[in-house]
């Protein structure tokens, strides 16, 4: 597995993230090569586990192109160009079903 995906992983368990998942999407789109999904019990757990993957990836000096959402939305997805990563609350997350998106071939 990639290492930014590898990482990111790691750093959403270590912060309870939950049903955190990582999808193959190279050679479906040309825009990423893998997305990761979480999910966040609370808003306030959803903004920290967003914050702490920026911090972190800048640490690392992994660029990151963009950051979308807010934690009132429900979803939030911070772009590292191969890497997309959407952490979602419970409810949004059923709600857009990407899971089952992505997972379709």
């Amino acid at each position: 597995m990639d290492k930014v995906v590898t990482l990111v992983k790691k750093i959403l368990e270590e912060h309870k993230a939950e049903d955190v998942s990582v999808i193959d999407v190279k050679e479906r789109t040309p825009f990423a090569e893998y997305y990761v999904l979480a999910t966040a019990g609370n808003i306030r757990q959803l903004n920290a586990l967003c914050e702490i993957v920026e911090e972190e990836l800048s640490k690392k000096k992994i660029a990151i192109n963009h950051i979308e959402g807010t934690p009132e939305s429900g979803w939030m997805l911070i772009d590292a160009y191969h890497v997309i990563i959407n952490v979602f609350s419970r409810e949004e997350r059923e709600r857009v079903s990407l899971d089952q998106i992505l997972a379709k071939k």
